[in-house]
């Protein structure tokens, strides 16, 4: 369960999901492909295999809760199941949204640092300037 987080992400599993459904696959036939060809996702073979059997859409994904990555899978594909209609463009739809989030999410952080390291850089080049630019010019304007 815990390499899905490390090598597939949910926008990933959306774009593979949504071919199959183009191509004329169920719900749970999607899962279980998905979760026994892409790397990292056999959880989801599980999670089709309860499908199958008749379990609700919760108890289904329920030994996958803590796995942030796989809740966030749950929830895009919950009103795929809720519907009963596949629709390829609905999860396309869906993984461009999560792409958009994560690299906004991503600039948000970089502007972070980018404000946090502006305090250290000062500190570290303060005293540089200090002794390579302003002492110099102060003995320069010192009377003989």
């Amino acid at each position: 369960m815990k390499n899905f987080h490390s090598t597939t992400d949910p926008a990933l599993v959306l774009d593979v999901m949504s071919q199959l459904f183009a191509a004329g696959s169920s719900l749970p036939a999607a899962l279980a492909a998905t979760g026994r060809h892409l790397p990292g996702c056999s959880p989801l073979t599980d999670v089709a295999q309860k499908l199958l059997v008749g379990l609700d859409w919760d108890t289904a994904w329920q030994d996958t809760v803590e796995d942030p990555q796989l809740t966030v899978l749950a929830r895009e594909l919950r009103f795929v199941h809720s519907s009963a209609v596949p629709s390829a463009h609905m999860l396309t739809t869906a993984a461009t949204a999560l792409r958009a989030n994560r690299k906004r999410l991503a600039e948000q952080l970089a502007q972070e640092l980018a404000i946090r390291l502006v305090l250290p850089t000062g500190i570290c080049l303060l005293p540089s300037f200090i002794l390579l630019g302003i002492i110099p010019m102060v003995l320069s304007l010192l009377p003989g």
